[in-house]
């Protein structure tokens, strides 16, 4: 699925730096140890203005998804971070029967010609990559 041209807005060139080199880069609050998207401004928890920015394991579940009417179709998500934060992300190597919440998925990175890196979500078990 072509997702379009992704371009940096001076907020997230952490994320960005970090889908380049194949890293998945969150926000993170170091006060009081909470995670959050990338577009994050501030903690809701300590009040905390300043996130940081860190690295996270790359492993997720599915929480729910829709599926574009394209051919081939194309999954969108929203899945849950295994530090908590949820995303909203495409998903590859995923049949319409593999959905389910909770399904597994591991993080893998796109690396257009043109514009930013991004991350996808594809399923995973303990013994690596299902696709």
């Amino acid at each position: 699925m072509e997702i379009g041209v992704l371009r940096r807005d001076g907020r997230t060139d952490p994320f960005f730096d970090g889908t380049a080199a194949g890293r998945l880069v969150v926000r993170r609050c170091e006060a009081c140890d909470r995670w959050f998207a990338p577009d994050a401004s501030g903690c809701p928890g300590c009040g905390e203005e300043d996130l940081g920015w860190a690295e996270a394991s790359g492993a997720a579940t599915l929480v729910t998804w829709t599926i574009l009417p394209k051919e081939p179709p194309a999954f969108l998500a929203l899945v849950e971070l295994a530090e908590g934060p949820w995303l909203h992300a495409r998903l590859d190597g995923v049949e319409r029967a593999d959905l389910r919440e909770g399904l597994a998925l591991r993080a893998a990175f796109e690396h257009p010609d043109e514009g930013e890196s991004y991350v996808l979500f594809r399923p995973w078990t303990e013994r690596g990559s299902v696709r």
